[in-house]
């Protein structure tokens, strides 16, 4: 059998989307950064690499493509990553349709949220894999390409050099990827980040010299990248020298990021406004001061609330588009769900667009049900009391008010409180459709949907 010299990235797709079935949810792009970071590295080095993205294609249809370009079978292992538990179905028959295809193929998952909360019972689910890497690999992914590798969990400060969005098959198609920082720390209960300490922001030159790395690999300004954060803090300063470092670079970039309501003053965001920040993806959660408090979001909800206003002002001052994502969470009732209702249409205003959905428990019963305890408390409860032992996802009745159903008509009525069909398009356009897809594109899509899936208004 003769075999590649190359390695394969692939990041596991979903076989259903994560909230709703519909076309449009087909169509979105996540670009799997930290699979590319790991490419990048390699390819760096002078090892020959591609980057595939399952998206909403079958393993079947995945692994022939790959078999056809003959990308494998390889010499070197196929580096499968798990971006969320929602890929899992789509890893396990991947696994098993790559084993049966090349018995001698050596499969290695990674995937942090995944893969590191219980590696035994993600063994169990996936028997085809021959390793499983926890944490971030940047600083063992080559020693993995050889028969000894190095499977320590070793700190993975974000790498210098920027990501290489050529690698990725058809990358033409994805908006490229900044990563600004890693970690938050901030201990919000829901959250997978909430114990990782929050990073240094990359200074402002070393942003500036990546972006125009990427508008070289694109051959065109026309690009609209997110800058990944899980909590973008960045001050004057930091915001002063990165629109000085742009205009010394001649770019002229808009961009998105995601942060919380109670950390970027109008201060900040009147720099960032300069340096190009055009969408803002912000993490209110809830207005409801009991729920602020459960999700441990802060300590003191009238501060928290009050920063969110000027925050939100100060966006729809400077031309910043905000996103704003609602959690609904364990044990919320008529009444918190009302105090948020009544927070967005006071804002409704400065809000381009909203993200609604019902808590959801991720992982196997080793971390999981440290959450549904915490939850039971306030009187949640699984649908499926297996499910995170089955798939890793455990969707939650919440409260006696919102059942599941309950809770998955709240969210969609929300979102179409806020969002017409123009505010959704351009929110997901700005990044997530493919950069070819066209508001023409969309109108069909539209037309061809079931309308009682889609979080927008139609009329």
């Amino acid at each position: 059998m003769k075999r590649s010299n190359t390695v394969a990235f692939i990041s596991a797709g979903m076989l259903t989307p994560k909230k709703r079935d519909h076309i449009l949810a087909r169509r979105q792009l996540y670009l799997n950064y930290g699979a590319l970071s790991l490419a990048t590295i390699l390819d760096a080095m002078g090892t020959e690499t591609v980057l595939v993205h399952g998206e909403h294609r079958g393993p079947a249809e995945v692994l022939r493509s790959l078999l056809e370009q003959g990308v494998l079978p390889s010499r070197y292992p196929i580096m499968l990553s798990i971006p969320s538990f929602y890929a899992l179905p789509w890893a396990q028959e991947f696994c098993r349709l790559a084993r049966s295809t090349d018995p001698d193929a050596k499969i290695i998952v990674g995937g942090r949220w995944v893969v590191g909360p219980d590696p035994d019972w993600l063994r169990e689910k996936l028997p085809e894999a021959d390793l499983l890497i926890s944490g971030l690999a940047e600083p063992q992914i080559a020693s993995l390409l050889t028969s000894a590798p190095d499977l320590r969990i070793l700190p993975a400060p974000r790498p210098d050099i920027a990501l290489n969005h050529t690698l990725v098959s058809g990358f033409e198609r994805y908006q490229p990827s900044i990563e600004a920082s890693r970690g938050c720390g901030v201990g919000c209960a829901f959250c997978e980040e909430r114990d990782i300490p929050l990073e240094k922001l990359g200074a402002p030159d070393q942003v500036a010299s990546a972006l125009a790395a990427v508008v070289a690999q694109y051959s065109t300004s026309e690009i609209r990248p997110y800058f990944q954060s899980s909590m973008f803090v960045p001050n004057v300063k930091w915001g002063t020298g990165l629109a000085n470092a742009f205009r010394a670079s001649g770019l002229n970039i808009h961009w998105r990021t995601e942060s919380r309501v109670d950390v970027l003053t109008p201060e900040t965001i009147a720099c960032l406004a300069e340096a190009g920040l055009r969408v803002l993806d912000l993490g209110l959660e809830t207005a409801s001061p009991t729920q602020i408090l459960n999700m441990n979001k802060s300590q003191h909800p009238d501060r928290y609330l009050n920063k969110a206003s000027t925050l939100l002002k100060a966006c729809n001052d400077h031309g910043i588009a905000t996103k704003v994502n609602i959690l609904l969470y364990a044990g919320e009732t008529t009444k918190t769900f009302d105090e948020t209702r009544s927070f967005l249409d006071d804002h409704k205003g400065s809000i381009a667009g909203v993200s609604v959905g019902p808590v959801v428990a991720y992982g196997p019963p080793k971390t999981a049900d440290i959450l549904l305890r915490d939850w039971y408390r306030s009187g949640a409860m699984p649908v499926d009391p297996d499910s995170a032992y089955k798939c890793g996802i455990s969707t939650m009745h919440l409260s006696r008010d919102f059942d599941a159903q309950s809770a998955e008509f709240a969210s969609l009525e929300l979102s179409r409180r806020y969002m017409d069909t123009e505010a959704y398009f351009n929110l997901k356009s700005f990044s997530y459709y493919p950069r070819d897809y066209s508001r023409a594109d969309f109108d069909r899509d539209v037309a061809a949907s079931d309308e009682s899936q889609l979080p927008f208004r139609t009329s």
